[in-house]
C-alpha cells in the first residue's frame, strides 16, 4: 500500500469529511458526526489544527481535529480535544491512523511550547462500542480518564413548575450585540475556569445554523450575568434519534449566585422554551462525578441514557 498524503483541512474538504463521518457511523452508531462547519471556527487555526489523510486518488482516508482550550488558571493544564477518525472500510488500524496520531501530536507539542508554563492533555472522546479506537488510544499511551453521561429529557411529558429565584431578571437573549458575547464569555469563562471558551469559538457558533432558533436563557442582576442556558434544535441528533431534538448545554450560574436555584429555575426555562417550540426532547452533557449537577438535572426529569468516556495522553 502506498503511504498516505497528509495535508491540512480546507473548506473544500467538509463533503469528504462528512461522507466519512456518516460511515464512521454506520459501522458505529453511537457515535457522533460533528456539523462541517465547526471546523471552520477560529478555535481550528483556519486548518491549520485538522490534518487530513488520502491515498493516491485523493479519496480521504481519515482525518485529525485538534481543538486546543488553554488554561486560565496557573496550575490547570491546556486540554487539546482530539480525534482521529479513519474509513471503517480500511479496517481498525490502518497505516493512516498512525500518520495522523503523530501529526496531532506533533501540533499538539507545537502549540504547548506556544503557550509554556502548563501541561497538556491530549483528550479522545469514545463510545464504549468504539472498541476499536479506544484500543487504538490505549495503544498510544492514552489513560482513561472519567465517564461523561449524555441525559436525555423528554419533552413531550410537563415541564415542572420552578419558582423564579428573587433578584434576578430572564431574559431570552440572542447575544447579537458584541459587547454582550464578551460579556457573556467572561462569565461562562469564570464558572468553568477548567474549560474556558475562545471568544472567537463561541462567536462562530453563533454564526452557526444550530443558533438560527437558539437562544441563551440568562439570568441577570442589572446589567450582569448570573447564569445561563444555551437551548438550541439539533438536527444532526434529530436525525439519529427521529425526534426533534434539541441541546440544552453550557449550562452555568456564577459563583456568588450558587445554591439559590437559578440554574434548576433557567433550565426549567429553556426546556419550556424548546417544548414551545416544538422540540420533542432535550440533551445534555455532564461528567458522572458531577453529583450535584446529576441530582438536579434528574429532578427537572433528565435521564442517563448513553456514556462516553474520555481518554488522555499527559504531555
Amino acid at each position: 500500500m502506498a503511504l498516505p498524503t497528509i495535508r491540512n483541512f480546507t473548506p473544500d474538504d467538509i463533503p469528504q469529511v462528512m461522507a466519512l463521518q456518516r460511515a464512521y457511523q454506520k459501522a458505529y452508531p453511537h457515535a457522533s458526526v460533528i456539523p462541517g462547519e465547526v471546523y471552520l471556527s477560529p478555535g481550528f487555526d483556519s486548518g491549520a489544527n485538522i490534518f487530513c489523510a488520502f491515498d493516491d486518488d485523493e479519496d480521504l482516508m481519515g482525518y485529525a481535529p485538534l481543538l486546543p482550550v488553554l488554561a486560565q488558571q496557573s496550575q490547570a493544564a491546556h486540554t487539546a480535544w482530539a480525534e482521529v477518525k479513519t474509513d471503517p472500510a480500511l479496517g481498525p488500524w490502518p497505516l493512516a491512523k498512525n500518520f495522523l496520531f503523530e501529526r496531532l501530536r506533533r501540533r499538539a507539542g507545537e502549540i504547548l511550547r506556544s503557550a509554556p508554563g502548563h501541561a497538556m492533555r491530549l483528550t479522545f472522546q469514545y463510545h464504549p462500542s468504539e472498541t476499536a479506537s479506544i484500543e487504538y488510544a490505549l495503544s498510544r499511551g492514552c489513560l482513561y480518564s472519567v465517564t461523561l453521561y449524555r441525559m436525555m429529557r423528554d419533552l413531550t411529558c410537563e415541564v415542572p413548575d420552578v419558582p423564579q429565584p428573587g433578584g434576578v431578571d430572564i431574559r431570552h437573549w440572542r447575544m447579537e450585540s458584541e459587547a454582550g458575547q464578551q460579556a457573556y464569555v467572561r462569565a461562562r469563562n469564570e464558572s468553568f475556569p477548567e474549560n474556558p471558551v475562545a471568544l472567537g469559538d463561541w462567536q462562530s457558533f453563533l454564526r452557526s445554523p444550530a443558533w438560527d432558533n437558539g437562544r441563551a436563557i440568562t439570568a441577570f442582576d442589572g446589567d450582569e450575568i448570573v447564569g445561563s442556558v444555551a437551548a438550541y434544535p439539533s438536527e444532526e441528533i434529530s436525525r439519529q434519534t427521529g425526534k426533534k431534538a434539541a441541546e440544552t448545554e453550557f449550562i452555568f450560574v456564577r459563583p456568588k449566585w450558587r445554591k439559590r436555584g437559578i440554574a434548576a429555575y433557567l433550565t426549567a426555562r429553556a426546556l419550556q422554551y424548546l417544548k414551545e417550540q416544538g422540540r420533542e426532547a432535550a440533551y445534555l452533557e455532564v461528567s458522572a462525578a458531577n453529583e450535584n449537577a446529576l441530582e438536579l438535572y434528574r429532578r427537572l426529569g433528565y435521564q442517563v441514557v448513553d456514556q462516553t468516556g474520555l481518554y488522555v495522553l499527559e504531555m
